[in-house]
């Protein structure tokens, strides 16, 4: 997630926010108009822990009413055992002596005093004491979760025998701290920790870690050779923490200059006893959502046994907390200029409660703490209140197929609706607002993964924010420009929607490429000068900042004694929010707006919000088969359904539809100034209105001028794009066009998009044994140009960067929301080639790459009419303080296609104006057997989401969502039928297809690519899948093919009537074009069962064997450029990113048996466990 933008390089304006999220959220305009900062409002951040050293964030930390932290540990990774005990002899005077008598029974050994103090007998004559240590990182790494560790050396305790660390009951308690880090050499933090009753005997209450031995060894790998650490092994000189005093934090100065330099948690996590260590009791543990009840233990054990700590063990989770609430009162020196620099939260008066479940998976037990559920006899039971006010998930699924269901119906999506909508769970439950990321992999439609593609939660994707520029490994970088003042554009990673329901998703935007975060104040190495901030970005910064947002809005409600529930906060974001004119499954309603929502509360601006009647029932009723079919019962709900009292929302989702339909809904508009607004009524679709292209060759490896004139620079490995005028972008149809000086931006345009496509042969040499090892791309670059010299030579000095792509495929696809505000100077197009080859195993190849063919196109956007949507009313007055009724119609063509179709509602005021997005699907009725059904593909030079076609949008180096999806959907109206017989086919061989059939309930029934043996072992995906690696986080596919390499063919079983949908995936894309054809051709038959088996047998044996690769289908793969967003890698449930160690194995048998190898890498590291797959070719006879 470390990943960079753009800042002024000469920095002439003084940029006091290093991040700008004030600036852009609106959130600096709300506190200073309305004293607004999420004041009184919590946050869960569902992630990898919070690490609150640095002093911006520690106040953030929430806490109840005796003032103990709030941190929950649902994965078990914090608990710490102090359970090796020491008894001491003290007198009626409280003097330590000498006891030569058998200690008491169950004591582990003794305490003694000599001339240098008080000490605990560890050494026992030389044996040594055996700790019992809880292995943090299990089950991934260690075959046991407590593991004996064996101490040699005497541990300080006291002065003398008089000045000594108390313990009323005179048995001290000792253990140690075995976990991870983010840092350091070894990534490995061992503390040891004396735990005491320092007030009333046998109540523990104080822990004292001795944080300087630590240090010492966590930084022995940064001295000089022959230098041996400084251990003290000294408890004496520690600060003794107590819970509820405010200072829980474990942090150490080791050269006393007023820094922190070493953290290792906050004392207080309550920790699931997951492996029950603590409690013996049975642990239900499900397939697909872990661990569903267990005992959440006290933060500290009265008895002295353990206690809890929150850590983070991968940063992720601080940065997103720091998102929301830094306070800004740290000084940074971002750019090594000398010059400071604050980073500001979205909402720093909000409180923050880390609940750490990206480690074993256990998210939905922290999700159900946060929403004020507990444990009563293995059941859920709702508390009478949730725990927070919000929760914040800054993760997602993108391997689906392990779980066997569809993103948006998969369980995980339907347990996130549940939790928000009122009264589901038991008739007091108030629901609860959930935010998520919407995910790292587009720029694909239907990207979105589980659980965010949640219909009731808040889904966010990213916008750009150029404030890396000159920061970091981008400085001295030409292709990055000069400049950080561009932001607010769609990113290229950001996830897009629909999912397989078909509603609008994403909901919202924010910032997610890229800001600056507050860290952790730990040290990567002893004598590092790196300031305690980093870059964060991606998805993963994006929805905290929206959960930032809520809270600012929540508390602003509270100021006007407003009620909300969780969808009123959603409908007021999005009816307040920024218009970014991308389309719905690109951006929602816009751009998160913290000022305008406050301007909605407080009655100002001729500001309203809008919301319709019909979605919720809409989605109810897809939803509602998917929920009966669950065993709620198994996981502790006895009711477990969508309640059935409607709940407004901004974005109307139409249903799922036949052709010839007419449907309608009735939309409210709430007006609370003091003033009537006259609100114009429209329906539109973001429409191509112009489409220029130009056809070139990369120079590879070229250099800045002014580069070259340095001595230093021109030696740099720093090149430069290949620059081309974007009104050179066009399709010359005369003489005198070559000349035109024009803006080739057309007047009314809303949206620019920027495409560079090239074949796949281009990207992939085919030729290379091993699969994948030999790629290169060019990646795109959009900039303002300034000529100061006039000498009409492009330098990167006078470059301003707008926004870039860069993704492992075929297609670079770049977006500008209304271009011709954009640019001051020259619109500069840069294709840059990237210089070196990557491989898929194992990253850069440091091979320098060559040349390129590839086509540049520009398209240009902008809203148009919708005919088949209208209002009743196309010009509406609300009255103040009051709300009106308008119904809007919406009426399809007979000859319509099944698919998805998207577009906005658009409500228009003086002051304001609200895009309620608005889709719908399109079932294809099948009431007759045997009758085929063609849904022919076309050619469109539209980029924008469409039926019968795909555009390349896969990336090697991403995800497995990455890649474009489209969506069909059949109406089974026979039940008679009980099988169909499917085939897609598209035009260029080395696009490939893999396709998944879902019935009713949303669960996989069928696919082209089945996971087989390593799906059921390992939870692979898919077949055609290759898994993550150095290069990548699983979005390489092999090209399986079944028919023919234009086409593939499933055989479905049907077992009901209702709607079966298909998900068709573009895993590899040709890039002769930007979007190529797909035709599904179809018939549903009623078949006999012997001739069923024959088509099961036969899926098998038609996919089957193409597992192994050869020399006619080699297929490619490509590693991406980071977007920061954690991603759970289900079965089990493994958390998104890099892996630290690889262990190969090989089956002799398979060796010999087969000409082809194939190599199962299983990465596992202290995040996440990854699996890979290294598929080469082998001659037989070597």
């Amino acid at each position: 997630y470390y990943v960079i933008e753009d800042f002024e390089l000469d920095f002439h304006s003084e940029i006091s926010d290093a991040s700008r999220i004030g600036i852009i959220t609106g959130s600096t305009l709300a506190e200073e108009k309305y004293d607004v900062t999420g004041q009184g409002i919590t946050i869960a951040v569902v992630d990898t822990g919070v690490d609150f050293s640095n002093p911006d964030i520690q106040d953030s930390l929430a806490r109840d009413k005796k003032n103990y932290p709030i941190m929950i540990d649902p994965d078990g990774q914090g608990l710490i055992l102090t359970n090796a005990t020491f008894f001491a002899f003290i007198d009626d005077d409280n003097i330590i002596r000498n006891y030569s008598k058998a200690l008491p029974e169950g004591i582990t050994s003794g305490v003694y005093v000599n001339k240098e103090g008080v000490f605990l007998d560890i050494a026992q004559d030389g044996k040594g004491t055996q700790v019992p240590i809880y292995n943090s990182f299990f089950p991934q790494a260690g075959s046991q979760v407590v593991f004996n560790g064996t101490l040699a050396t005497d541990i300080k305790i006291g002065n003398n025998n008089r000045d000594y660390i108390q313990s009323k009951s005179g048995v001290y308690h000792l253990g140690i701290m075995y976990q991870g880090s983010f840092s350091g050499q070894v990534r490995i933090q061992v503390v040891p920790v004396l735990f005491v009753d320092s007030n009333e005997p046998g109540k523990y209450d104080t822990i004292i870690p001795d944080l300087s031995t630590s240090w010492e060894d966590y930084t022995r790998f940064d001295l000089e050779p022959g230098e041996k650490p400084n251990y003290d092994f000294d408890f004496t000189d520690e600060k003794p923490i107590v819970l509820g005093s405010g200072n829980e934090f474990l942090v150490y100065d080791s050269n006393d200059d007023g820094k922190i330099d070493y953290s290792a948690g906050t004392l207080g996590a309550q920790v699931l006893d997951i492996h029950n260590v603590i409690q013996n009791k049975t642990i239900n543990i499900d397939d697909n959502l872990n661990a569903i009840n267990g005992t959440l233990l006290p933060p500290i054990d009265p008895d002295g046994e353990f206690f809890g700590v929150m850590t983070d063990f991968m940063g992720h989770g601080t940065a997103s907390a720091a998102s929301i609430s830094s306070k800004g009162v740290q000084e940074y020196d971002i750019y090594n200029n000398t010059s400071k620099y604050v980073i500001k939260g979205v909402a720093p008066g909000a409180k923050i409660v880390p609940i750490k479940a990206l480690w074993f998976g256990d998210t939905v037990y922290g999700w159900l703490w946060a929403a004020g559920f507990e444990q009563k006899e293995d059941k859920w039971k709702f508390s009478g209140k949730p725990n927070v006010d919000i929760i914040s998930n800054s993760w997602g699924i993108s391997n689906f197929p392990s779980l066997n269901s569809a993103p948006g119906m998969d369980i995980l999506s339907l347990i996130q609706s549940i939790l928000v909508t009122p009264h589901s769970l038991d008739p007091d439950y108030p629901g609860i607002t959930i935010v998520s990321s919407s995910g790292n992999s587009g720029p694909g439609y239907g990207t979105i993964g589980m659980p965010n593609a949640s219909p009731f939660g808040i889904a966010v994707g990213a916008t750009t924010n150029n404030v890396f520029v000159g920061y970091g490994p981008f400085e001295n970088q030409p292709r990055f420009g000069n400049n950080t003042t561009h932001y607010n554009h769609v990113v290229d990673f950001s996830s897009r929607g629909p999912g397989i329901i078909g509603d609008p998703k994403p909901d919202l935007m924010s910032i997610g490429a890229h800001g600056f975060v507050p860290s952790s104040m730990l040290k990567s190495e002893k004598d590092s000068k790196k300031e305690s901030f980093s870059l964060f970005g991606g998805t993963s910064m994006a929805a905290p900042i929206v959960s930032g947002s809520a809270a600012v809005l929540m508390e602003g409600l509270h100021k006007q004694s407003k009620d909300y529930d969780p969808f009123y906060i959603k409908n007021i974001l999005m009816s307040t929010a920024t218009d970014l004119h991308n389309d719905p499954f690109n951006q929602g309603s816009g751009l998160v707006n913290v000022d305008s929502a406050l301007q909605f509360v407080n009655g100002e601006n001729g500001v309203f919000v809008v919301y319709n009647d019909a979605s919720y029932d809409n989605i109810k009723k897809i939803l509602d088969p998917v929920a009966d079919s669950y065993n709620s019962t198994a996981i502790g709900f006895d009711n477990f359904k969508i309640p059935s009292k409607s709940m407004p929302m901004t974005s109307w989702f139409a249903g799922h539809l036949l052709p010839g339909e007419k449907t309608s809904t009735t939309y409210t508009i709430e007006n609370p100034t003091e003033k009537p607004i006259e609100i114009k009524i429209k329906s539109q679709k973001t429409s191509l209105i112009k489409k220029d292209q130009l056809d070139g060759e990369t120079k590879v490896r070229q250099k800045d001028l002014n580069y070259l004139k340095d001595d230093e620079l021109k030696e740099k490995p720093a090149y430069t794009p290949n620059y081309i005028k974007l009104s050179d972008v066009k399709s010359h149809k005369a003489l005198g066009e070559f000349y035109s000086k024009e803006n080739p931006i057309p007047e009314d345009t809303e949206l620019l998009i920027l495409n560079v496509n090239f074949p796949f042969t281009t990207f992939m040499n085919k030729t290379d044994d091993l699969y994948a090892n030999d790629l290169r791309i060019s990646s795109l670059y959009l900039y303002d140009w300034t000529d100061h010299n006039n000498n009409t030579k492009v330098t990167s000095d006078e470059l301003s960067l707008v926004s870039r792509a860069g993704s492992w495929g075929t297609v670079q696809e770049l977006r500008i929301s209304q271009p011709n505000e954009k640019f001051e100077g020259t619109p500069i197009v840069g294709v840059y080639p990237v210089p070196t080859k990557f491989s898929y195993w194992v990253g850069d190849t440091y091979l320098n790459a060559t040349s390129m063919d590839y086509t540049l196109s520009a398209s240009y956007y902008q809203k148009q009419d919708w005919q088949i949507i209208w209002p009743e009313e196309s010009t509406i007055t609300v009255p103040p303080n009051d709300s009106v009724d308008v119904k809007i119609n919406l009426s399809l063509p007979d000859e319509i296609q099944t698919g998805v179709y998207q577009g906005f509602l658009i409500f228009e005021g003086e002051k304001h104006a609200v895009n309620s997005p608005v889709s719908f699907a399109i079932k294809q009725p099948i009431n007759q057997k045997d009758t085929p059904i063609i849904i022919s593909g076309n050619q469109s030079d539209d980029i924008l989401y469409g039926n019968g076609y795909i555009k390349g949008a896969f990336d090697m180096a991403n995800r497995y969502m990455a890649g474009d999806w489209r969506q069909y959907y059949f109406d089974i109206q026979d039940d008679s039928i009980n099988s169909a017989a499917i085939e897609l086919s598209w035009d260029t061989d080395d696009t490939n297809l893999s396709v998944f059939v879902m019935n009713p309930n949303g669960e996989i029934v069928q696919t082209n690519m089945p996971s087989g043996i390593f799906g059921h072992f390992l939870g692979w995906a898919s077949l055609d899948w290759l898994g993550g690696s150095a290069f990548s986080q699983g979005g390489g596919f092999y090209p399986v093919k079944n028919k023919d390499d234009t086409s593939t063919v499933i055989y479905v079983p049907i077992n009901q009537t209702g709607t079966y949908s298909i998900l068709a995936h573009s895993t590899l894309f040709g890039g002769n074009s930007t979007t190529e054809p797909i035709t599904l051709a179809a018939k549903f038959s009623t078949i006999s069962a012997d001739l069923q088996l024959e088509l099961n047998e036969l899926n098998q044996k038609q996919i089957q064997p193409d597992l192994i690769p050869n020399d006619t289908q080699p297929t490619p793969q490509t590693p991406q450029e980071t977007s920061e967003e954690s991603s759970i890698q289900k079965k089990p449930e493994l958390i998104e990113k890099t892996t630290q160690e690889s262990i190969s194995t090989l089956d002799k048998t398979t060796e010999e048996t087969f000409p082809t190898q194939l190599t199962i890498g299983i990465g596992i590291g202290i995040a996440i466990g990854l699996a890979f797959v290294f598929i080469t070719r082998r001659n037989s006879d070597k």
